[in-house]
């Protein structure tokens, strides 16, 4: 029987692990380097996600409903952003390689921190911003940098690291779309916060906080309940690419501690884009999704979406809106934060 590594703590000088990815922030996330999107953006693909989704939005299908609206011409869903970049999945194989589309680089901070002994993965915040929607034709290239490495963290899940990269996204004519701040926590199950040693003490004091400005607040957004199917789950998954066997294999979802297959991010990305866009309208330009993950979205569990108008000011684009929203299950909050938009004058 060969010995586990022995994960070392934060407060242990001889953290070689950590000061060796500590090291590669700024850097690539892996060897690879950039990476081209398979296919340029295509009605396919967009009507796919609209299916599975159920988003009637107008612009994202209809040439001549797209034509009359703010955007000129037909627009994908800004939440596939991360969609058009995923690379061909390799199925066989994808359960024994924890859902990877194919052999992991295993240079990685995520290989790494798997191979030291924390096997553990859970997305835990999704930030998305827009510069602008795709369109079909655009072909997209994605560049991913490591920004941070927390210290070693104990959580009801286990003891392991957050792990924060971002995701810069660039069509062939060079113009940069959009950018993805995506964090994980990278663990070890079998290991709890009793593990650690007390943290050091640090010198009182409070950091600087941004300067509050005067919010103008709104009307709540109507309800939206989500009946979640396994056919939901499994249709947000395929529709954005997304082979994680954790999304439709229950026994798989299960021996990872999950109540059973759970809905994917980039669909609950894609359902807090839609419920804000079908009480915004057509001529809504989503400029941000920011969200915390929290209790995982089940098949059985129905999803819950609330929100309302938390700030709003004139901008040049016309209306800049906040809206700030909760999507809830019996199990508390699957996702909270917030979105931006602007609306013409």
């Amino acid at each position: 029987m060969t010995d586990r590594p022995s994960p070392t703590t934060d407060t242990d000088p001889a953290d070689r692990l950590r000061d060796q990815l500590l090291a590669r922030v700024g850097q690539p996330l892996g060897r690879g380097g950039d990476v081209r999107a398979p296919d340029p953006v295509n009605v396919p693909m967009i009507r796919h996600w609209c299916d599975a989704l159920e988003d009637h939005l107008p612009v994202y299908l209809d040439e001549a409903a797209a034509a009359a609206s703010r955007h000129g011409r037909l627009v994908a869903p800004p939440a596939m952003l991360q969609t058009w970049s995923f690379p061909r999945p390799v199925v066989t194989g994808i359960r024994e390689r924890g859902g990877a589309p194919g052999e992991m680089d295993p240079d990685t901070p995520v290989a790494l921190l798997a191979a030291h002994g924390f096997p553990g993965t859970l997305a835990t915040n999704s930030e998305l911003e827009f510069d602008r929607y795709l369109h079909p034709g655009d072909h997209v290239t994605s560049r991913a940098v490591l920004e941070s490495i927390s210290p070693l963290k104990g959580t009801g899940l286990g003891v392991g690291y957050f792990v924060t990269w971002v995701t810069t996204y660039v069509t062939d004519d060079g113009d940069e779309v959009g950018r993805q701040r995506f964090r994980i926590f990278k663990f070890d199950p079998t290991r709890t916060a009793a593990d650690l040693p007390p943290a050091p003490k640090t010198a009182a004091g409070s950091a600087p906080t941004a300067e509050p400005h005067e919010k103008h607040p709104g009307g709540p957004l109507p309800d939206f309940d989500l009946d979640v199917t396994p056919t939901v789950v499994v249709a947000g998954a395929i529709a954005s690419r997304d082979f994680m066997p954790v999304h439709h294999d229950r026994d798989y979802a299960q021996a990872q501690g999950a109540p059973d297959i759970f809905m994917n991010i980039l669909t609950t990305n894609g359902y807090v884009a839609r419920y804000v866009t079908d009480w915004a309208g057509p001529d809504a330009r989503l400029t941000r999704i920011a969200i915390r993950l929290g209790a995982p979205s089940v098949p059985g569990k129905v999803l819950r979406f609330t929100g309302s108008v938390t700030d709003q000011r004139d901008d040049p684009d016309g209306r800049w809106v906040e809206v700030t929203l909760r999507a809830t299950n019996d199990f508390g909050d699957h996702a909270s934060g917030t979105v931006e938009l602007t609306l013409p004058a």
